[in-house]
């Protein structure tokens, strides 16, 4: 990481509500019409670094109506404090700019607390330019480097100042300069079936666009993408525990990560047979193995053992989750799991689960693509276009990626994983797969089902 991005000053917007309202979850503490200490968990306290600005916008609100969905202003990150409670952290800010009256753009952001930096989406960037704008033209006078977070051929031309209407119609946010491939299709909700995608990086730096996110629509017995956009393995975890529509509608999201281990490697890891708990005991195991001590345990065990298989892999065709390059599989795995412990009682994870919810799957969007045959000399852009022509020409359940999307996928290998993800979350959860038992998969292997996962939507019969 150079010295310029280590000291650049990040932007945010954040939702925060004061402690007595009676929708609020966190006691978050409000001084002046601003908030000044807001408790979060240490996952996105970790995110933020002192001097960082955040913009606070209100939520719908009866008791504090005259900010109930308005932006009220920016803050500056002064303290991070680790809370009594385990797992939160304190974020101490002050004001910055307090708005002259909250605003009311008619856009608020899907999430409680999204990036705006450069290289994340246009919109959310360009919204927290417009607010910064409208801070500098009421009086604001942002400290050097503080609205300069990219280097210059990064930088984005300047928007002009749109001040708000008094009333609450809304605006509309200004355009970019350029046009950019929007994250989200135009799409009008109605009775199409939704199903989501994820490609997932193991890197340990977690960059933003390692990490995919796919949503399409079924309609008429084909399928679009109507969502696709990188996220990082934070920002998919922050869409998890707090999905916005498209996302909390879809039926099943398909995830490109190993859900389980060889049995020999977990029974090494537990300490002994495999636990009567079933999966749930070796991800509880996971939640509390730090990340050195688990590649420890990882590297010791292939060394003896090998890289030894699960049933599914060895049916998929796919590498075994204690792979340590291209890709790191273990990586994969350990970040993964803990990720989906974490947020357990919104999704129902298969084959583990039976309950009916949102469905976690595991997916190999490699294992489905090595199927369609392409020429091996086929490589790059040229080979994401052929497969981009396969996907939609496929008997059944096709799906055909209009101009936006296209480029998006042509240009990156992972959003192409992404969206095919989703699509096997569809096949999986369409022919029935995510109906059946264990046993139903395979019943000579039920219990190494149970153990170790299965890796679904790799057939359409």
């Amino acid at each position: 990481m150079s010295k310029e991005e280590i000291h650049r000053t990040s932007h945010w917007i954040l939702r925060s509500m004061e402690w007595d309202d009676t929708r609020a979850k966190y006691p978050n503490i409000w001084q002046g019409g601003m908030p000044r200490n807001v408790l979060a968990t240490d996952r996105l306290a970790h995110r933020v670094r002192l001097g960082d600005l955040i913009v606070t916008y209100y939520p719908a609100s009866t008791k504090y109506a005259q900010r109930s969905h308005r932006f009220v202003g920016v803050s500056r990150v002064v303290g991070l404090r680790q809370a009594d409670q385990a797992g939160m952290a304190w974020i101490d800010l002050e004001i910055a700019h307090k708005f002259n009256e909250p605003l009311d753009l008619g856009n608020l952001p899907g999430r409680v607390f999204l990036c705006c930096d450069p290289g994340w989406p246009e919109r959310d960037v360009a919204l927290f330019d417009q607010l910064a704008q409208i801070a500098v033209s009421q009086g604001w006078k942002p400290q050097p480097g503080e609205l300069a977070s990219a280097e210059p051929s990064e930088r984005k031309t300047a928007r002009p100042v749109e001040e708000p209407r008094p009333a609450r119609a809304p605006v509309e946010a200004p355009k970019p300069p350029e046009p950019a491939p929007a994250p989200v299709a135009p799409w009008t909700e109605g009775t199409d079936r939704l199903f989501a995608g994820a490609d997932f990086s193991g890197d340990m730096r977690d960059p933003r666009r390692g990490t995919w996110l796919a949503v399409v629509a079924m309609a008429d017995d084909a399928l679009r993408v109507i969502r696709l956009e990188a996220t990082g393995r934070s920002g998919l975890q922050a869409l998890l525990r707090n999905p916005p529509h498209d996302l909390m509608r879809a039926e099943a999201l398909g995830m490109g990560f190993p859900f389980g281990l060889p049995v020999p490697f977990a029974e090494s890891l537990m300490g002994g047979p495999f636990p009567e708990e079933g999966w749930w005991a070796l991800a509880k195991r996971l939640e509390k193995l730090t990340w050195p001590d688990y590649l420890v345990a990882l590297q010791e065990f292939r060394d003896d053992k090998g890289e030894l298989l699960r049933l599914a892999d060895e049916r998929a065709g796919t590498g075994s989750p204690l792979r340590r390059v291209d890709p790191d599989m273990g990586s994969r795995f350990y970040h993964g799991i803990r990720m989906i412990a974490e947020d357990r009682s919104r999704f129902a994870i298969r084959p583990f689960e039976s309950a009916q919810s949102t469905l976690l799957l595991e997916v190999s969007s490699g294992a489905v693509m090595r199927n369609w045959n392409l020429p091996a000399e086929l490589k790059g852009k040229a080979r994401r276009d052929r497969l981009a022509e396969v996907l939609a020409a496929l008997p059944k359940w096709p799906l055909k990626l209009d101009a936006r999307f296209h480029e998006t996928c042509r240009s990156s290998e992972d959003a192409f994983d992404a969206v095919v993800a989703a699509r096997c979350a569809a096949v999986a959860v369409l022919t029935g797969e995510t109906d059946k038992a264990p046993a139903d998969l395979s019943k000579e292997n039920e219990d190494r089902i149970r153990r170790e996962g299965w890796i679904y939507g790799l057939s359409e019969d």
